[in-house]
């Protein structure tokens, strides 16, 4: 096992994408022809056959971080709003659970992975951190004591074949921390890009992008109608859009900006690093939609 450990070839992530909510306009790609074939399957599992290379196209499966099952599934940056990029990582604030950082994929075979991670930044008076939970597609394979190794072989995987979104969570008495604040895609037609965007809250002169990152250590830089509007840190995935025009037709881009260059890619996949796809604002007096 230390030999594997020391070796420490990667490799990163993948970029599959998801839906779009019945209000967006359209999308930018045309192609809307993603399979749905394992629509059968629970939709918080990313395992899937063939993910291919559809940057910024979308699929048509959607991760249940997005389903609404959860009391905030969209979670916040962390500090509740959108960062701008300062090379610097963000403290946890005093309404958010802390979370490990910088995970990392230290060995990929055929069947298994092995996983590493920072510890988290936890605010004095916050309270302990009990254990990490490792997660593959949301579900829990490993409890890790708070004490012990940031470190963790998975086995019993299908990477030739499928993908996997491995997550790693801080256990505490108020509950896991957010899974994609330390969080990577893993397996078969890794990307670099950002997946399952959407534009949810949209008003005459606002509207809230989320997306979910293929790797978490990635920052990423929002565009809205090709004009660069905000950088986003390192663990955030959301970006408020305020000063628009009412019934106006905007594109939005987010552009996955990697920590550091990942040569294992093959180039096609390592130069997928963007996601788009429009939406309309409401008109002038208007009331808000309720959120699908």
């Amino acid at each position: 096992m230390q030999t594997l450990a020391r070796t420490r070839f990667g490799e990163l992530l993948d970029g599959q994408r998801g839906l779009v909510p019945s209000n967006f306009v359209d999308f930018v790609q045309d192609k809307e022809t993603a399979s749905t074939a394992d629509g059968d399957k629970d939709p918080g599992y990313l395992n899937h056959a063939d993910l291919g290379l559809q940057g910024a196209e979308g699929s048509l499966e959607q991760d249940s971080q997005f389903d609404g099952s959860t009391a905030d599934p969209l979670g916040t940056c962390s500090n509740g709003t959108a960062a701008a990029l300062d090379g610097i990582e963000e403290e946890a604030g005093e309404d958010v659970v802390p979370y490990p950082r910088k995970i990392t994929l230290i060995k990929q075979l055929a069947k298994s992975v092995i996983v590493g991670w920072d510890p988290p930044a936890v605010p004095s008076g916050w309270g302990p951190v009990t254990s990490y939970n490792v997660l593959v597609d949301k579900e829990v394979r490993a409890t890790v004591p708070f004490a012990g190794r940031t470190k963790l072989l998975i086995e019993k995987l299908n990477l030739v074949a499928c993908t996997y979104r491995i997550s790693v969570q801080c256990v505490t008495e108020l509950g896991p921390s957010d899974e994609l604040h330390c969080t990577l895609l893993v397996g078969r037609s890794v990307v670099v890009a950002p997946y399952c965007m959407r534009v949810d809250d949209i008003t005459q002169v606002s509207a809230v992008v989320t997306w979910m990152p293929s790797n978490s250590n990635y920052s990423h830089i929002v565009f809205l109608n090709g004009a660069e509007h905000q950088v986003i840190q390192a663990s955030c995935y959301q970006c408020c859009l305020s000063d628009l025009r009412p019934m106006t037709v905007y594109k939005v881009t987010a552009v996955a900006k990697p920590h550091q260059i990942p040569w294992q890619l093959p180039l096609e996949q390592r130069e997928k690093k963007e996601m788009s796809l429009e939406f309309c604002t409401q008109a002038a007096g208007q009331s808000p939609r309720p959120q699908v």
